[in-house]
């Protein structure tokens, strides 16, 4: 004979219930039930209406708890540009180059606690042999320019993983870029605290524009508190998008 369970005091005490979370206990006690009938049909086995009912309490807490953190996720901050803390600046580097005319721009811009820029610039090179090269190229004027500024804490940020994965790293670097690593690493001992982390390309946009800018000429630009029209809207729009 096949067990039978009273579904009215399956779930032992009153509790409220909206539309959703009804539909979602009677599927689940369905579903129990189903799965206790075949365990008798096929395995002979009898559950008894104690362990069915503990069954349907604990995974209908479990199936409420994961559709909560599901409809209500946590926010990334990973995914937007984050400032730094106050007394910090951050530099933010970024590389254009044309294979064409075996031509690279290094970019970067450097922002405070206050989302003011305090600096920006690029510098061209001719005959670049690698991309990688290039984004090792840019941490260099970065590190190379703050200290001109007077800023002595100081977060590098880059879209390239090898090169901060490197430059995190306190192993050995037999990569191609070794000898800028090194000169990077040389650099960031100069300041209080220096920190090297990784940022997604999308929300390094404002030091993709020094970049950009950088290709469409053969000479280096530097400015103080200020940096190009597409460099400045893309820093605005890093602000409206937090």
């Amino acid at each position: 004979m096949e067990p039978r369970i009273n579904l009215l005091n399956i779930h032992g005490r009153r509790r409220k219930f909206n539309s959703s979370d009804r539909k979602d206990e009677i599927a689940i006690t369905i579903w129990a039930l189903w799965f206790s009938r075949n365990k008798f049909v096929h395995e002979q086995k009898m559950q008894s209406i104690e362990e069915v009912v503990t069954f349907i309490r604990g995974f209908s807490r479990e199936f409420r708890g994961i559709s909560s953190i599901l409809q209500h996720p946590r926010p990334r901050d990973l995914n937007k540009w984050v400032p730094p803390l106050p007394n910090w600046v951050k530099i933010n580097v970024d590389t254009g180059f044309s294979a064409a005319r075996q031509h690279a721009a290094s970019g970067f811009i450097i922002r405070n606690d206050e989302w003011l820029i305090m600096g920006s610039g690029f510098k061209t090179h001719n005959l670049v042999r690698s991309v990688v090269l290039d984004e090792a190229t840019v941490v260099l004027h970065g590190l190379q320019f703050a200290p001109e500024m007077g800023f002595s804490n100081v977060i590098l940020e880059s879209d390239s993983r090898l090169v901060i994965q490197n430059l995190q790293s306190s192993k050995e670097d037999y990569s191609e870029i070794r000898p800028l690593t090194w000169d990077a690493k040389a650099l960031a001992r100069n300041f209080s605290s220096c920190i090297f982390e990784f940022v997604a390309r999308d929300w390094n946009s404002a030091a993709h524009a020094m970049a950009v800018e950088g290709l469409k000429r053969f000479e280096d630009f530097f400015w103080v508190e200020d940096a190009p029209v597409t460099a400045l809207e893309m820093a605005d729009s890093d602000q409206r998008f937090n």
